[in-house]
């Protein structure tokens, strides 16, 4: 049996033994995030947050095909964001961290999981001293893991030689990845948790507080996810290791889509139901303080930016292409 990752059913995460039993109707059942081959199917979690190289959510075998719904019960966010991070937070085979910005989404799950904590970005970066002020303020165990501008030209042609988009912000969220699974795999870890999903469920970017259907951009955002999670993979993958998403978790999933629009988006706030669940376990200025995305935190897309301009490219995408014809004997 090949297998990787974890199962679980009912809140009980399966043991080798159980898994090595288990059969397709149960399966389809199951909810958690794995690879799972053995002399009769092929099964991938889901919502393929296992990167594998087969369909997510499906399970095949001879000539017939299974689809995976886990099967959840109906709990509050609080209840439901919380059995996601136990669950994922259990360290039976695989070590973990948690990967730490400073911001609601992450920083909830830190505390909930009682993990070690990694936080990357450019010495004078936004989320560094965020993830710092954080851990310091709520006694969180945190490897700072500093990057250099040396860092991302060394790093550009591997990361580039693995996306499977390369966009200037797939490039840009991508080199963010690929240092938070150095950092991860320097640590001794082979899953991170992260905070990924949590804007696109519960209405976190700043264009919701414009939409005019606010649950059909959800909807349509929470697709383009598959898409994110393939890049984020490829880059993480680079150090063997990879993404573990409380959010992602069904019964996350369930309860967001039964809250009304303004529990979600008001004016200027967003993410207001799961802002009022960090508040009982997180300061308020930490629950509700808006923050940076990933590329802009870290200082990567900045720093590209200047190193573009300094090997005479006008933007990162002209970079990018220079690095191709230069690195031939990777592309």
């Amino acid at each position: 049996m090949e297998f990787r990752g974890w199962i679980e059913r009912d809140g009980h995460i399966l043991t080798r033994t159980e898994i090595e039993s288990i059969t397709p109707a149960s399966l389809q059942k199951c909810g958690g995030e794995f690879f799972l081959r053995n002399d009769l199917f092929t099964a991938r979690d889901c919502y393929g947050i296992m990167p594998a190289p087969v369909a997510e959510g499906v399970i095949s075998f001879s000539d017939e095909e299974l689809h995976i719904h886990p099967e959840v019960p109906d709990l509050s966010l609080e209840d439901a964001v919380c059995e996601a991070v136990r669950l994922r937070a259990d360290n039976r085979g695989e070590a973990a961290v948690v990967t730490l910005s400073g911001g609601v989404d992450s920083t909830l799950i830190a505390v909930l999981a009682d993990l070690p904590c990694i936080a990357v970005g450019l010495s004078d970066s936004h989320d560094l001293a965020a993830a710092a002020d954080a851990a310091d303020r709520l006694g969180l165990r945190l490897n700072v893991c500093e990057i250099a501008e040396d860092d991302i030209e060394e790093a550009l042609p591997k990361l580039l030689s693995v996306l499977p988009s390369a966009t200037a912000m797939d490039i840009e969220i991508g080199l963010a990845g690929y240092f938070i699974g150095r950092a991860a795999k320097n640590f001794g870890a082979e899953k991170i948790l992260t905070g990924q999903a949590a804007d696109e469920l519960f209405g976190g970017y700043a264009r919701y507080g414009r939409s005019p259907d606010l649950r059909s951009d959800l909807a349509k955002d929470f697709l383009e996810l598959a898409s994110q999670r393939a890049r984020d993979a490829a880059a993480a993958g680079c150090f063997g290791v990879w993404y573990s998403m409380p959010y992602m978790d069904e019964r996350v999933i369930k309860v967001s889509r039964k809250f009304s629009d303004d529990e979600l988006v008001s004016g200027d706030q967003r993410k207001i139901a799961l802002r009022k669940v960090a508040e009982k376990y997180l300061p308020k200025d930490i629950a509700w303080k808006h923050k940076k995305a990933m590329q802009y935190g870290t200082g990567t897309t900045a720093a590209l930016k200047r190193i573009a301009k300094k090997n005479g490219c006008s933007d990162i995408g002209e970079y990018a292409k220079k690095i191709r014809s230069f690195h031939t004997d990777v592309f």
